[in-house]
């Protein structure tokens, strides 16, 4: 199987590469919607897993957000991964169905917490809210960066794609999270909203959770407009509905929209967002 490059993973490296060295350490973000098997999928699941793998691999991120995973495709691609560790709940119930798992490079990091909460009233158990389609989850991990010493307080989540009123009390329950101590914070996901929504405004704006857009902040800001492709892959200039948010204090050196293929088949639904945030 052949894998070819167009806006991705080898121009990020390049990219990447040419860029001025900055003082501060760099964690490298990237956040994807791998999208659940289906079977009127072109390609299915089997064919997507070892593409996916491989670009995960040569992008390198040093923590990684997915979001529709089944827990087979978790376990896909922790065995093609293995220099990570992992932790995600299924949405059913706590073990079956999708998660908004995090992935972690088990080499740098040491993981202090992690939890879920279901984005819904009764956020410690299984359900969902308002108008929503589905459960909802925010998965959460509190890691120590074994270079810098520095907390990372890191969320990954996946907002419904039916409830509007769903997705502003998924984000106002995100920015309800207290902070962990003097971690510095990182959201990830698919929002399933763009940047003039209620919920991007409130993770965004002074007076919601106050972080910044990796991509608006970024020195470099590389690839399309859009991340959700629905399989077709000339369809670059959709909606922004994935985004990487991070502190305003912190730098965002580099952020790219990955748009690679294999046999001339996008390997998602969405393309893969990446970011390179400098720790203080």
């Amino acid at each position: 199987m052949r894998i070819w490059t167009g806006l991705g993973a080898l121009a990020l490296a390049l990219i990447f590469t040419a860029s001025p060295v900055l003082a501060g350490p760099t964690v490298r973000l990237m956040s994807y919607n791998v999208r659940v098997d289906v079977s009127s999928d072109n390609p299915r699941w089997a064919e997507r897993r070892d593409p996916m793998a491989k670009q995960i691999a040569f992008t390198a991120p040093d923590i990684f957000g997915v979001q529709e995973a089944a827990q087979t495709a978790v376990a896909d691609l922790a065995d093609r991964l293995p220099g990570y560790d992992h932790y995600g709940l299924g949405r059913d119930d706590g073990k079956n169905g999708e998660t908004t798992a995090l992935f972690y490079s088990r080499e740098r990091f040491e993981r202090l917490e992690a939890s879920t909460q279901w984005c819904s009233k009764t956020p410690g158990a299984p359900g969902k809210d308002a108008d929503a389609a589905y459960p909802r989850t925010i998965t959460r991990l509190v890691l120590r960066d074994k270079l810098s010493g520095r907390l990372l307080d890191v969320r990954n989540t996946h907002f419904d794609n039916v409830g509007v009123v769903a997705r502003e009390n998924c984000a106002r329950q995100l920015e309800a999270i207290p902070r962990y101590k003097e971690a510095v914070v990182m959201v990830m996901g698919d929002f399933n909203t763009g940047v003039d929504s209620t919920p991007y405004r409130i993770l965004s704006s002074e007076e919601g959770l106050n972080l910044k857009d990796a991509r608006i902040g970024a020195a470099i800001d590389f690839g399309p407009a859009g991340t959700f492709n629905d399989f077709k892959i000339a369809q670059t200039n959709g909606e922004a509905i994935d985004h990487i948010f991070v502190d305003r204090a912190l730098t965002v050196s580099r952020f790219a929209v990955l748009t690679d293929s294999f046999d001339g088949r996008v390997i998602s639904d969405h393309f893969p967002i990446v970011a390179d945030v400098v720790l203080p």
